[in-house]
């Protein structure tokens, strides 16, 4: 598993250009009014703002369509380039309409990025980790954060300072960024799945897993896809779950929805939460140097004798579980409750081999073609080989008929190019499940940007200098805005430990508990930062109340409110959706961040901090009963049966 983790934190590189972009330009634009002499016309802070987010949100209506023309590793590439170039024009701009084209183009790399980033991490995680490496983004955005703060402190400190290093020097990590993407970066395995590639998703799935047998998944990836006909693993699972009643439940199982567990944890999830279980990933490592070539530029050669010890595995599986039985009301259709109370007796710890693969795909609801898939993905190398000698020596191929029969999906897998398109089609979005899940995205992206946390981190600086928080450090004989930087790269390091905290806890407690453990911590400290301006406590006391307050507000958003809107809308949508679901969601969020650009400065001048965290705090509270009501777990599940849970309301499931 250490691949997926390098290309988690690679593809991660590009949140630390978000970061970095984010803090730097409100800083700029102190000092480039005075060289363009626009200080006394049109405020350039609000158009050097928004013209990034309108690049941000153009680039987005398009991002679903070229995720999946393009692919995931493509767009990623894309948007490094786009970073790049417009780092070096803002180096450059000698007229403020340059700038502003190149505020265009570095708000359009950085709509590529917040789309793609979550999309290729939770497409390339296996489910017991997922949680952890989603939460990376943004501990490289607060890592950006800090880093732009470093640099800008740095310079206040000179005598003159350069306003286009500032914004421009974001070219330099894109140029890592960009070689990370390059060679080290494999294509995602569902995408290239969906796309018919199943041998160039098998070697992508290898090197990510670290092993050689990833049939089962590629299986279970395919059958998520719907690519045989009639298949779905959350279908079957619920119409049975829907047949059974909880008089079977034992009494310390009924004793528990009664408790606190009940109100922090998702009735579905408690329902089929407990299904996939950790798995311990055996293998060999594959040591390539630069994996990603194969998926990229060059069309890589299936290795056609690796599985060959495994076909006495499958045949004790088919002996085990013979066709007729596949078919079987008593055999196959076990609901995934029942299976889930005796998930230990199955071995849930067993290595996702062929024959541990099949066991848990038939545990989970899925029919018996199933396991004839995962056998014909052994056999399918050596037939390859044999066409090859019959190619080589003139010889017309021979097929087998008899294996053809014993594996009836074999060509619709090995062919899937040739006979299924994959491609997402808008109808796909009116189906009940995706537009649930999508309606469910959009909100709580938008509620995201609303709560103001964003605004408040922007305008950190500015803040501390007008609350007279910059009194408590007059010691260190800096001037005041020096002083509110550095008092910022402070409160930025602080989050770090919660971030990493948030990365541990992400796949141990799950999304749900820690959005409704942390908005109530976060709604609570902006109510104390409301209060605070009203009530006559003194300059002092009023200043440190402030900044604790504040403090623990950015620490309770970066643990919830802060990477798991992304991470949902990462995992809630099938393959083929996913991608285009998660641009409507993105383009919610940036219309968010649009209006939080023209509105705090407003609110500031208006109705003072006071009102706007008091608006912030009642958002919040939005927030809060939307995730207990709507927001259903997704901890530990596979991205194939997340996507069938909003097919289901609540009390159906029920």
């Amino acid at each position: 598993m250490k691949s997926t983790v390098f290309s988690a934190v690679a593809v991660s590189i590009g949140y630390i250009l978000l970061g970095w972009d984010f803090t730097t330009v409100l800083e700029a634009n102190l000092h480039m009014k005075k060289e363009f002499d626009l200080e006394n016309g049109p405020s350039i802070e609000g158009i050097i703002l928004a013209v990034s987010v309108f690049g941000a949100i153009l680039i987005t209506i398009f991002s679903g369509s070229l995720l999946d023309w393009l692919g995931r590793r493509a767009v990623l590439i894309y948007s490094s380039l786009l970073l790049f170039s417009g780092g070096i024009l803002m180096l450059w701009s000698p007229n403020v309409y340059i700038l502003l084209l190149a505020r265009l183009i570095v708000g359009s790399g950085s709509g590529l990025v917040f789309t793609s980033v979550p999309i290729y991490i939770s497409e390339t995680s296996s489910p017991d980790m997922r949680g952890l490496l989603g939460t990376m983004p943004q501990f490289m955005f607060i890592v950006g954060i800090i880093f732009s703060y470093c640099m800008v402190f740095w310079m206040t400190l000179a005598s003159s300072l350069n306003w286009r290093v500032m914004i421009g020097s974001i070219f330099a990590p894109s140029i890592v960024y960009f070689a990370a993407l390059v060679f080290y970066l494999p294509e995602s395995p569902r995408w290239l799945v969906s796309d018919g590639k199943i041998s160039e998703a098998r070697v992508s799935l290898q090197w990510l897993r670290g092993k050689d047998d990833v049939s089962g998944e590629i299986a279970l990836i395919a059958d998520g896809m719907n690519i045989i006909p009639g298949m779905g693993i959350g279908g079957h699972a619920i119409s049975i779950a829907q047949g059974q009643s909880f008089i079977r439940t034992s009494t310390s199982q009924l004793s528990r929805y009664s408790s606190l567990y009940w109100h922090l944890s998702d009735p579905l999830v408690d329902l089929l939460g407990s299904i996939h279980e950790n798995m311990s990933e055996i293998g060999s490592v594959r040591n390539n140097f630069f994996p990603a070539f194969s998926s990229f530029n060059f069309v890589e050669h299936e290795r056609v004798d690796e599985h060959r010890e495994d076909d006495d595995g499958a045949q004790q599986i088919r002996e085990a579980y013979p066709a007729d039985e596949d078919n079987n009301e008593d055999g196959l259709q076990t609901s995934l409750l029942s299976q889930a109370a005796t998930a230990e007796g199955y071995g849930s710890n067993a290595p996702f081999t062929s024959e541990g693969s099949s066991s848990y795909l038939r545990r989970h609801g899925t029919t018996g073609i199933v396991q004839d898939l995962m056998s014909s993905l052994h056999d399918h190398d050596i037939e390859e080989e044999e066409e090859i000698r019959e190619v080589l020596s003139h010889q017309p191929p021979v097929h087998n008929m008899e294996s053809t029969r014993r594996h009836p999906s074999r060509h619709q897998i090995v062919r899937l190019s040739e006979t299924a398109d994959m491609k997402p089609k808008w109808r796909v979005l009116l189906q009940p499940g995706v537009r649930h899940a999508l309606c469910h995205g959009m909100l709580i992206q938008a509620l995201q940007e609303s709560a103001g946390i964003s605004g408040l981190l922007r305008y950190n600086p500015q803040i501390l200098e007008r609350v007279g928080v910059v009194s408590l450090f007059s010691d260190i004989e800096l001037g005041s805005h020096s002083t509110a930087i550095l008092i910022s790269v402070l409160n930025a390091f602080l989050m770090l430990p919660c971030i990493t905290a948030a990365m541990m806890l992400m796949d141990i407690c799950g999304r749900r508990p820690l959005l409704l453990v942390t908005t109530p911590i976060l709604m609570s400290s902006l109510s104390t930062i409301a209060l605070s301006s009203i009530v006559n406590m003194g300059s002092l006391a009023q200043a440190i109340l402030f900044q604790l307050t504040l403090t623990i507000c950015f620490c309770s958003y970066v643990v919830g409110l802060g990477p798991i809107p992304n991470i949902l809308c990462s995992e809630m949508f099938p393959t083929r959706a996913r991608a285009t679901c998660a641009s409507f969601c993105s383009l919610s969020f940036w219309f968010g961040r649009l209006l939080s650009t023209y509105c705090f400065p407003v609110m500031l001048s208006t109705i003072g901090l006071t009102g706007a965290c008091g608006v912030y705090a009642f958002v919040c509270s939005i927030v809060l009963l939307f995730v207990y009501f709507r927001v259903p777990e997704t901890k530990g599940l596979p991205l194939e049966l997340i996507a069938e849970i909003f097919k289901f309301s609540r009390q159906e499931c029920l």
